[in-house]
């Protein structure tokens, strides 16, 4: 099979292209302008630089192509101008399907989110079906994945053969930039974030998430949705099983919710001039029980999950081996290193 992976270089779509190689696929990858292929190194694809705000360019990288997983997508929590996000997320999915409908592409996987799903009271999970009801506490990347998501169903009803996939928090190796996501994990080891409110994530080994795009490519029902989630885990838990398995010993404390707000709205105001560590928005999102419940792929796909702690352990390793932080450090405030590769 020839496939066309957007965002093959990302976190978790060079998972996704690994997997593709190892099973003898032809594979096509798209890099954004500018974007590096480094992730990529090693690997027998054919790269294409492709700004998928731009139909024709999307077209020309479709062509010829059997089948489409589209993971391409801005994800960042604080942005000068949210509109390139908003371009890429939502218009950028447009133009994705529009091309596979006039290619005629056989089958196509789309990588939404958590985001783009609704949350449920208290400790209950959320699933598939569960209505988006974030409006006010998410962020633009939540936003952004609603509205691509409103997308996605609109091709799907008229006829389009696609699948979403809807990824929770990922952690794992190969977290380059790293996602905003694996930057909460290296602040909680580092020190910088030492407070937490209630509310709870689902942590997903990001392998977990790759292979669940190969098994919903596979196996997943046309129009359908997969929750690609892993293990629920309050904040408190999340910050002692992190300092667990990273080997380090420092307290961290739970503070109630108004302390948590006025430091958002503090973020808010520094957000005007460079990135806060937190918004009154993210604040908002991130303390619900963001608890999902992946029991569909489990049963349709045949999806598994890693054990948190086996995920977590993977993840900071890898930072630590690639120099993204000092087990040591304990207050540093400053910009996180990266590694030269």
């Amino acid at each position: 099979m020839k496939l066309l992976v957007t965002g093959g270089a990302g976190f978790i779509g060079s998972h996704v292209v690994r997997l593709l190689k190892e099973r003898g696929d032809d594979v096509r990858v798209t890099l954004a302008p500018g974007e590096s292929d480094a992730p990529l190194q090693g690997l027998d694809v054919e790269t294409q630089v492709c700004d998928i705000r731009d139909l024709a360019a999307v077209e020309q990288a479709i062509a010829d192509c059997d089948a489409v997983i589209h993971l391409a997508a801005v994800y960042r929590v604080w942005m000068r101008d949210y509109r390139p996000m908003y371009q890429v997320n939502v218009e950028g999915t447009r133009n994705i399907l529009s091309a596979c409908r006039a290619a005629g592409t056989d089958r196509v996987v789309y990588t939404s989110s958590i985001a783009a799903l609704g949350v449920e009271a208290g400790l209950q999970p959320a699933n598939e079906d569960t209505e988006f009801n974030q409006h006010k506490a998410g962020n633009h990347y939540v936003l952004s994945k609603f509205y691509a998501q409103r997308v996605v169903d609109e091709f799907a009803a008229e006829g389009m053969p696609v699948i979403s996939v809807h990824p929770s928090f990922p952690f794992g190796v190969g977290d380059h930039r790293p996602t905003p996501t694996g930057r909460s994990m290296i602040r909680i080891i580092e020190g910088t974030y030492f407070a937490h409110g209630t509310g709870g994530l689902n942590v997903v080994d990001v392998e977990d998430v790759a292979r669940g795009h190969l098994l919903a490519l596979e196996r997943g029902s046309l129009g359908r949705r997969y929750l690609l989630s892993g293990n629920d885990v309050s904040m408190g838990d999340l910050f002692t099983a992190a300092k667990r398995v990273a080997g380090i010993e420092r307290k961290h404390f739970e503070v109630p919710m108004w302390v948590l707000q006025g430091m958002g709205l503090a973020g808010d105001v520094v957000g005007w001039f460079t990135e806060p560590m937190m918004t009154s928005r993210t604040v908002a999102y991130t303390s619900q029980y963001l608890y999902y419940d992946c029991s569909r792929a489990r049963d349709e796909l045949g999806y598994t999950v890693t054990p948190l702690d086996q995920a977590l352990e993977k993840s900071i390793t890898w930072f630590r081996q690639n120099g993204y932080f000092d087990r040591n450090a304990k207050w540093r405030l400053s910009p996180l290193k990266r590694s030269s590769g």
